[in-house]
């Protein structure tokens, strides 16, 4: 009797993380894009040294590209962008019309100092990339 418990509650310990297991990969599986790291730059880095940010040449810029990995095109995405401790939820596709092909990909180019007042004159921005839950 106790060696029959035993088997069950052995049983029991192992199926249960490995159920927990495959419903986790599954749901990270639904994701039907991907987003690249970031890539922060000057907007026109030797104009900037040059003249100064004449032109609006010193403004941070970063760089991301988006990937579809679905089998449907993607017309609108949300996600959220992380700059030096802040946190933005940065959505596309509703006021302009994007159109991303399945297995196809977008880059998106986005001005920190701009949106996020970033200045210009500060170090290099930290910026993350993550989905929004």
């Amino acid at each position: 009797m106790i060696k029959i418990f035993y088997n069950k509650l052995m049983f029991l310990l192992l199926v249960t993380p490995l159920v927990m297991i495959f419903t986790f990969s599954a749901k990270s599986e639904n994701q039907s894009f991907t987003i690249s790291n970031p890539e922060v730059f000057k907007r026109n880095k030797p104009s900037c040294r040059r003249l100064g940010n004449v032109y609006d040449a010193c403004q941070w810029m970063t760089r991301f590209v988006v990937k579809n990995t679905g089998k449907a095109k993607i017309t609108n995405f949300c996600f959220k962008l992380r700059v030096n401790k802040k946190v933005f939820e940065l959505c596309y596709g509703d006021r302009k019309k994007i159109s991303i092909a399945q297995k196809d990909k977008m880059t998106f180019l986005l001005n920190l100092t701009e949106m996020m007042n970033i200045s210009i004159e500060d170090e290099r921005p930290m910026v993350k990339v993550f989905l929004k839950n």
